[in-house]
């Protein structure tokens, strides 16, 4: 009997409509992980929710996120997108997902952790955020860092570059791209405790040596030749030695003459 009864008990799906009509409407946390849901329904009521918690489950999508919503943890889903971020969102966690990309970030946001999705650019870092884990993803470059961001795990993607790393960064993993398995060869740099001062001046001679003969091509091709040929070519010469000599071009004028004045 008692076998038959937890057998039952597992068969049972979790009602979620029958959870949130049960909760007050002013309840701070909601937590429905690992409870096999395909879907939300709106949440709008509980005007005084600050921490979702739904990671675990068979979600496609998410409802929109109410006003004062501070916390959201939805990794391990099948999201293929996010709703727009409220503006008092501090902590998202939407790893182990299908995300292709991220909602532009609010500006309250302090933690951001997208692990694990199919993320092939991240949106602009708001100023206030200090912790970014987006390993396991498709990247191959990342936006300009933040001043405040101290925490940055960026393994396993293709990053063949890495942007100026700010003075308060304390950690970095970058280990699995490109750009970190010449910089650790290079420097042998742990993932802790960086020294960022280094590490930004092998990022300029990193950049200097790769794009060497593109700039000096670019500076030929761009500024010298230009400036040369203004100057020299036989098309202007007589132009360029007229100013340079303050003559009146209209005049009957030994060319020989003027060169050697030149």
């Amino acid at each position: 009997m008692c076998k038959f009864l937890k057998q039952e008990k597992q068969n049972m799906t979790f009602n979620i409509e029958a959870y949130l009509n049960y909760l007050p409407n002013d309840i701070q946390e909601i937590n429905v992980t690992y409870k096999k849901l395909t879907y939300l329904p709106n949440l709008s009521r509980f005007k005084n929710l600050k921490r979702l918690y739904c990671y675990g489950n068979q979600l496609t999508d998410l409802p929109v996120l109410n006003k004062n919503l501070e916390e959201l943890s939805c990794y391990d889903n099948q999201l293929s997108s996010l709703p727009e971020l409220n503006e008092k969102l501090k902590s998202l966690g939407c790893s182990g997902n299908k995300l292709i990309s991220l909602p532009e970030l609010n500006k309250n946001l302090e933690i951001l952790i997208c692990y694990d999705n199919q993320l092939s650019s991240l949106p602009e870092l708001n100023k206030k955020l200090e912790i970014l884990i987006c390993s396991h993803n498709k990247l191959t470059y990342l936006p300009k860092l933040n001043e405040n961001l101290e925490e940055l795990f960026c393994d396993d993607n293709h990053l063949t570059s890495l942007p100026e790393l700010n003075e308060n960064l304390t950690e970095l993993n970058c280990n699995n791209n490109p750009i970190c398995e010449i910089i650790n060869h290079q420097f042998n740099i742990d993932k802790t405790k960086i020294k960022i001062k280094i590490l930004n001046k092998f990022r300029y001679l990193y950049y200097s040596l790769k794009f060497k003969k593109r700039l000096r091509d670019w500076l030929w091709e761009k500024v010298r030749k230009p400036k040369i040929m203004r100057r020299y070519h036989p098309s202007y010469l007589i132009e360029n030695l007229g100013m340079d000599l303050d003559l009146d071009l209209d005049l009957d004028i030994d060319l020989e003459q003027l060169l050697n004045n030149w």
